[in-house]
């Protein structure tokens, strides 16, 4: 028998058709996410604890979503409905300082204009397909960026750098491990041997990799692919193509960004020894890609 879909109320809003946000780190989803969560009647939220925690055991695990689809897309919706409830003390758009008593765990006036949900958070991507279990009618937007501009941006992040110690990068149980880009034993042997630059490459790769099976999986009618390059200089033609995909009314100025979008960087910032470490790894994706 066919399970039924599961229901999901929020705010005392029913969840549909949820708007999650993917991409390598450093591909500009942020920006996007920021323009979709200025639009009228979306709550778009990012990095909640609850939902941190719940992404990256699926993200350093691959196995939970495969093994354990259920259980995992349930911990998944349950940080999901966490994090999408608005109440005085938790709306970001509500005034700072404490509520009323009685008012501090009902829905804020936000909570009663929110119609719509969605998700930027980090590393999001490496859930996609429990996601796509976990709420049949969700949209995904994923962002992909050339290889070279996203390593020159990953290691200026400390964060970024962070997985690749040894206490964090969990590699003798997982294979494959799209997180870290890894494939093969030959790739998991070789890997404490890499350079910094070349780990973020693999991290890069593997990130497109995932987002070309995953347009696959989900279909043009739940997944949209922007490229970050098209959308500096294209906002207006940007947010038509979020209008019609989504059905949310996404302001162009909100797409642009304040400084430089950084696009060609990596020309000054990467040394000749990183730029072949990149090269080396994933010349594959940066020429399918057209990215040199």
């Amino acid at each position: 028998m066919k399970q039924s879909p599961h229901i999901l109320i929020v705010n005392g809003t029913k969840v549909c058709r949820p708007v999650f946000v993917l991409g390598a780190p450093h591909s500009g989803i942020d920006s996007v996410a920021r323009a979709l969560g200025n639009a009228p009647g979306l709550h778009m939220s990012s990095s909640d604890p609850g939902v941190l925690e719940a992404v990256y055991a699926v993200a350093r695990r691959p196995s939970l979503a495969e093994g354990q689809e259920s259980g995992t897309s349930s911990l998944l919706r349950d940080a999901f409905a966490e994090s999408w409830q608005l109440t005085p003390l938790t709306c970001p758009m509500c005034p700072p300082g404490p509520p009323p008593a009685r008012e501090s765990s009902e829905p804020c006036r936000h909570a009663r204009e929110t119609t719509r949900f969605g998700d930027a958070t980090p590393d999001l991507l490496y859930s996609a397909t429990v996601l796509s279990a976990a709420f049949s009618d969700a949209l995904f937007v994923q962002l992909i960026r050339d290889g070279r501009d996203v390593v020159t941006r990953m290691l200026d992040d400390e964060r970024s750098l962070a997985w690749f110690r040894p206490s964090l990068a969990n590699l003798e149980h997982e294979l494959p491990n799209p997180f870290f880009g890894i494939e093969t034993e030959e790739e998991r042997d070789g890997y404490p041997e890499l350079s910094t630059a070349a780990k973020c490459a693999m991290r890069w790769r593997g990130a497109v990799r995932l987002s070309a099976r995953l347009r696959g999986l989900l279909g043009t009618d739940r997944l949209m692919t922007l490229r970050y390059e098209d959308v500096a200089g294209g906002e207006v033609e940007t947010a038509e193509q979020l209008r019609r995909f989504t059905g949310i009314r996404v302001s162009a100025t909100d797409l642009t960004h304040g400084a430089t979008p950084g696009i060609g960087t990596w020309r000054g910032r990467l040394t000749r020894d990183q730029y072949d470490a990149v090269r080396s790894v994933a010349r594959t994706e940066l020429s399918r890609l057209g990215y040199g």
